[in-house]
């Protein structure tokens, strides 16, 4: 998430931690954050599958061959 640029009091929901610093008390999770973060998430997703259908267009794992033989 850090290297999406994910601000911190989204992180620190995401994973569950408490912040009880006094700049933690005024921050918010806004839409824009949360959207942001799942394009991101989703740019990466997209790309180690792509990374990972050039090393091998198949898997023995049902779900990834099912992911993967969409992309072929």
């Amino acid at each position: 998430m850090e290297d999406l640029g994910t601000e911190k009091v989204l992180m620190d929901q995401r994973m569950g931690h408490i912040d009880g610093s006094v700049s933690a008390r005024y921050a918010h999770v806004t839409p824009g954050m949360r959207k942001r973060l799942v394009l991101g998430l989703t740019e990466q997703w997209e790309a180690a599958l792509a990374a990972r259908l050039s090393m091998c267009p198949k898997s023995p794992v049902h779900v990834l061959d099912a992911l993967l033989r969409v992309r072929r």
